[in-house]
């Protein structure tokens, strides 16, 4: 027996000897030891220093992700079942949501979804503040899974967002999430990045309006907007819905009443928007067919060909034989079915975008049918510019996503060029002078100026042209060196109209973020908690001679700058 009070098979010393751990000359073959670097030692850490959080803020969504990411994580709407306390759950009651009318205040058609709207006046800023603040906390911590810490922000916002909204947003930002830096960027300058191409023209058909942005080597050149957008044309939906289901309900009220209380509550906004995302649609150009028999597109064959297709599609151009489809309702009171010829849910497109039974003279500025302000807008440009931009025509926005609404405003336009041509000048005298030969031919005469007389020369020699004047001799190396650099370079498409898909303006953010490019208007934290905004000064313009740059002041620059002197861009 051993003496030591421990067995045997329990001395594992006594069974195999412990090696000598020698750094220098190891005896056996064993895993070297890894020293970790402190800098790389926490990745949480690190990603927290690098990572550039890009926000986009629009009149109804937000949207939030990491730089270098091709499309966001959080989508946050600001409806009403969005902003409610924490413990409230009264959304699981019985009957809740048949409850709706009691619970939505109609003071105006979506505005309780809506987070601000372009007439600011009677718009309360702090609650616009506070629930920016709770949809990007709400993204930090279920969507973006980090906590708020300080993180750098590049925003994503409007070229024509109100000085006092915007002030609102950077108010909540520093306040809330203290970034050392929120750099802002242009949406539309953004949607052609992400597009791939340096000059476009932009129509954003928002919420609120409709914009439309001349991009030229990434600068905002033009900007025009018109009141028709997704909130008209989901008002004229619900009108033509409620007349549908309870036609007898108009009549009580008289003619000239505001529209949002030309109906009772018969149909709530989210079924309303629903019905526009699934059926909603909108009818194609009316000069489409004719345009391509007389253009010798289609031939006599192919164009009977056509027609007996659409027939047996129940398409046809006067609006006739289209079958009648069945709508359940479940917020009318009672729920029912709505039985509907499918030709009437375009209806709205026609009267709210494009303005259908008025004259183009009869139109404000500031309510141009979406065509013709497309078209107003390419003729404002200058040729250079307007050729580049008529080539890269990008669609964007929540209203753009309606069934047949990018090919009918590119079919109008067509045909708008067609009828007026680039001349701006229009009226009876320029038909009159456009269609009558014999006063084109005594314009002619009247301008053509002092008519030249040759002299006789004689028996003289003919001149020689003086050196300035003489063409240049072809050089075979300069010719063989443009052919060559022709045959590598591809021609700019230009001249004709043409649309372009993008992936949106947060897309475009998050591609300029990871590329470390600094953006014109970078706002300090604290100098914003010093000056405020009113510590912005506006430059008027850029110097060109101090340092070349092909990124202008609506867009980004490729310095860092003098951080003394900020300045909000286009938005001071």
């Amino acid at each position: 027996m051993s003496t030591t009070g421990v067995p045997h098979h329990r001395n594992v010393s006594n069974i195999r000897q412990q090696p000598a751990v020698n750094l220098a000359s190891p005896s056996s073959p064993h895993t070297p030891l890894r020293t970790i670097s402190s800098t790389f030692g926490s990745p949480s850490a690190l990603r927290a220093e690098e990572d550039t959080i890009v926000i986009e803020i629009g009149s109804r969504y937000l949207r939030a992700g990491f730089a270098g990411q091709a499309l966001p994580k959080a989508v946050i709407d600001f409806g009403p079942e969005h902003q409610k306390r924490p413990g409230d759950y009264r959304k699981w009651e019985v009957g809740y949501e048949k409850d709706w009318r009691n619970r939505v205040q109609y003071s105006g058609w979506g505005d309780a979804y809506e987070l601000w709207r372009p007439d600011l006046r009677g718009l309360d800023l702090g609650l616009v503040g506070e629930k920016i603040e709770r949809a990007v906390r709400e993204a930090y911590t279920k969507h973006l899974l980090i906590d708020s810490r300080q993180r750098r922000m590049t925003l994503v916002i409007p070229s024509a967002l109100p000085l006092p909204l915007l002030s609102t947003v950077l108010d909540s930002l520093f306040n809330n999430f203290q970034p050392p830096t929120i750099s802002l960027m242009s949406a539309p300058v953004l949607t052609a990045v992400a597009a791939g191409i340096r000059s476009a023209l932009i129509v954003d058909v928002g919420w609120a309006e409709t914009v439309v942005s001349g991009i030229y080597e990434y600068r905002e050149v033009q900007c025009r907007r018109s009141t028709r957008g997704a909130k008209l044309y989901g008002e004229e939906m619900y009108k033509m819905l409620a007349d549908a289901i309870n036609p007898e309900a108009s009549q009580e009220y008289p003619e000239g009443t505001d529209s949002k209380d030309t109906h009772p509550k018969i149909l709530s906004f989210e079924e309303c928007e629903e019905i526009i995302t699934r059926v909603a649609w909108c009818k194609p150009s009316k000069k489409l067919y004719s345009d391509a028999s007389s253009q010798g597109l289609a031939p006599v064959s192919e164009e009977d060909e056509l027609k007996s297709s659409m027939r047996s599609l129940n398409i046809s151009e006067k609006g006739e034989g289209y079958p009648d489809i069945t709508i359940p309702l479940r917020s009318t009171n009672p729920p029912r079915s709505l039985r509907i010829r499918f030709s009437r849910l375009a209806e709205p497109c026609e009267v709210a975008l494009f303005g259908a039974g008025k004259l183009s003279q009869d139109f404000d500025d500031e309510e141009l049918p979406l065509h013709l302000l497309v078209y107003r807008a390419l003729l404002l440009l200058p040729v250079d510019v307007r050729s580049m931009c008529m080539s890269r025509i990008v669609f964007v926005g929540g209203g753009s996503n309606l069934l047949g609404l990018k090919e009918r405003i590119v079919d109008d336009v067509k045909s708008l060029v067609e009828q007026w041509g680039w001349d701006p000048v229009r009226g009876k005298a320029v038909d009159q002078l456009r269609e009558n030969p014999s006063l084109q031919s005594r314009r002619k005469i009247a301008g053509s100026g002092p008519t030249e007389v040759l002299q006789e020369t004689g028996d003289l020699l003919p001149s020689k042209p003086a050196a300035a004047f003489a063409e240049q001799e072809p050089d075979p190396i300069e010719t063989q060196i443009k052919r060559h650099i022709r045959r590598q370079i591809e021609p700019d498409e230009l001249g004709y109209l043409r649309s372009v898909e993008s992936l949106g303006a947060w897309s475009g953010g998050s591609l300029v973020s990871q590329l470390k490019v600094p953006a014109v208007s970078i706002v300090d934290r604290e100098q914003w908690h010093h000056q405020g905004v009113a510590g912005a000064s506006q430059e008027i313009d850029v110097s060109a001679t101090a340092k070349r740059q092909s990124m202008g002041a609506a867009a980004f620059k490729s310095g860092a700058g003098d951080r003394t002197s900020w300045t909000l861009g286009v938005w001071g």
